[in-house]
C-alpha cells in the first residue's frame, strides 16, 4: 500500500495520467478529483480511504462521483508531504488561535511506524497542535476542491480530444499511403508490355503478306 502511495506521490505525471485515463464522464471524474483533493488537504493521512468510502455510502442517493479519482487525489498528502502540509496548516491556523510549535516538533511527531505509531502521532497532533492545524486545513481544503473540479474537467476533455485527433491522423495517413500504393501498382500495370500478340492480329498480318507476294509474282 505505502509503496503504491510513494510511487504515485514521487511521480505527479503518473498520478495525473492515471486520473485523466479513467473511463467515466468528465463531470464524475472531476467531482471525484475535487472530493479527493478536499480529503487530501485535511490532516487525515491513514484514514483517507475510509473517509472516501464513507462519503460514497452517504452520498450515493444524492450524486455520483468517480471513487478511483477521489482515491488517487488523496495522495497529495502522503508520507512525503505530511510535514510541510501539516505545518503550513498549523501556521495558517495560528492567525486565529495562538500556537508556538516548530517544524522540528512536527517532524518528531510525524516520524512514526506502523498502526500503533500512527495512532500515537494522531493523538499527539490533536492535543498539541490540533485546533490551529484543523482550522488551517479547513481553510485550504475548499479552495483546493474548487480549483480541482474545473481544472480536472478541462484536462479530461483535452486529454480525450488529443487522443481522438491522434487516432484520426494515424487513420488518415494509412488511407493516403494505401491509395498511393494502389496508384503506383496501377501505373506499373499500364506500362507493362504484353508477353504474346493477339492471335487475330497475327492472322491479319499473314494475310497481308500473302496478298503482297501474289501481286508481286503476277506483275510483268
Amino acid at each position: 500500500m505505502w509503496r503504491q502511495v510513494l510511487k504515485l506521490s514521487a511521480s505527479p505525471r503518473v498520478l495525473l495520467r492515471s486520473v485523466l485515463a479513467l473511463d467515466d464522464s468528465p463531470h464524475a471524474i472531476a467531482l471525484g478529483a475535487a472530493i479527493g483533493v478536499f480529503v487530501g488537504l485535511t490532516p487525515s493521512v491513514g484514514i483517507q480511504t475510509i473517509i472516501i468510502l464513507a462519503l460514497v455510502f452517504l452520498t450515493r442517493r444524492f450524486f455520483y462521483f468517480n471513487v478511483t479519482a477521489a482515491m488517487l487525489l488523496t495522495y497529495i498528502s502522503n508520507p512525503l508531504t505530511m510535514v510541510p502540509l501539516y505545518y503550513f496548516w498549523y501556521r495558517l491556523g495560528t492567525w486565529f488561535v495562538p500556537g508556538n510549535a516548530t517544524v522540528d516538533q512536527f517532524e518528531a511527531i510525524l516520524n512514526f511506524e506502523g498502526l500503533a505509531g500512527w495512532w500515537q502521532a494522531t493523538c499527539s497532533l490533536a492535543v498539541q497542535v490540533g485546533t490551529p492545524m484543523l482550522i488551517g486545513s479547513l481553510l485550504t481544503a475548499p479552495i483546493g476542491a474548487l480549483i480541482a473540479y474545473p481544472l480536472t474537467r478541462f484536462l479530461v476533455r483535452w486529454f480525450r480530444r488529443t487522443g481522438s485527433d491522434d487516432s484520426a491522423d494515424q487513420g488518415s495517413s494509412g488511407t493516403i499511403d494505401g491509395r498511393v500504393d494502389e496508384a503506383h501498382e496501377g501505373n506499373v500495370g499500364d506500362h507493362a508490355e504484353p508477353e504474346n500478340s493477339s492471335p487475330a492480329a497475327d492472322t491479319t498480318d499473314t494475310n497481308r503478306a500473302a496478298t503482297h507476294s501474289a501481286s508481286f509474282v503476277a506483275s510483268p
